[in-house]
């Protein structure tokens, strides 16, 4: 049997930094598979491939380009976008949710019931119009200033009731989308900016997963 005497081990200060930086990787990694397999994530993620699939079959003849999952520098931080579709109309910023039940009330917090259970969760179309500014900031960094922006908060469950202020169904998302005017933008060059800029970094990417509630 060996014994140690662990006064005798030390470490710098740049292995005390790594070792901390591992840890709470490590922790935020076990963080994010807790959450991403949660009922409510899948639910979610499946919400936004319905909604991204039928984005893609709406602009098909007009040869849309879409980014879903879009993470976009915000300040110092960042923020997802679920959809951003580029087009000739410009740029269409997308909310979706995949939630079931009854949406009412109005203003900042709205109440969600399925069942017996009611909860409050922030209002979609005030999220989605931070992510509508920060795509405008954007727009103004590289030129794009007089690119026109819309959004749309898209309930894609067949069994929701929710108030047609704060959002719509696929039907009524292709009635708006095919209401866009034409402004003459160049799609492409539109969504490969936007390539370009999102962030890369997979441990900041993992923590914008997990604190986003996918309602």
């Amino acid at each position: 049997m060996f014994l140690y005497n662990m006064s005798l081990i030390s470490f710098d200060k740049k292995t005390w930094i790594m070792i901390a930086v591992i840890a709470a990787a490590v922790l935020l990694l076990l963080l994010y598979i807790s959450v991403h397999f949660s009922k409510g994530k899948r639910k979610g993620r499946a919400a936004e491939r319905k909604v991204g699939k039928y984005l893609k079959k709406l602009g098909k003849k007009d040869r849309i380009r879409i980014i879903n999952n879009a993470y976009l520098p915000l300040y110092n931080k960042a923020c997802e976008v679920d959809h951003l579709v580029f087009g000739r109309f410009g740029v269409l910023v997308v909310e979706t949710k995949g939630i079931s039940g009854t949406v009412t009330g109005s203003g900042k917090n709205l109440t969600h019931t399925i069942g017996s259970k009611t909860h409050k969760f922030y209002n979609p179309q005030l999220q989605n119009k931070t992510h509508m500014d920060n795509v405008i900031h954007h727009l103004k960094k590289g030129g794009f200033e007089n690119t026109p922006v819309n959004g749309a908060v898209v309930f894609s469950a067949k069994d929701i009731d929710f108030p047609s202020e704060i959002g719509m169904d696929l039907k009524g998302l292709e009635k708006f989308y095919n209401s866009l005017p034409d402004a003459g933008c160049n799609q492409d060059i539109l969504y490969h900016y936007f390539i370009k800029m999102q962030v890369r970094n997979p441990l900041k990417k993992m923590w914008i997963r997990t604190r986003k509630k996918n309602d």
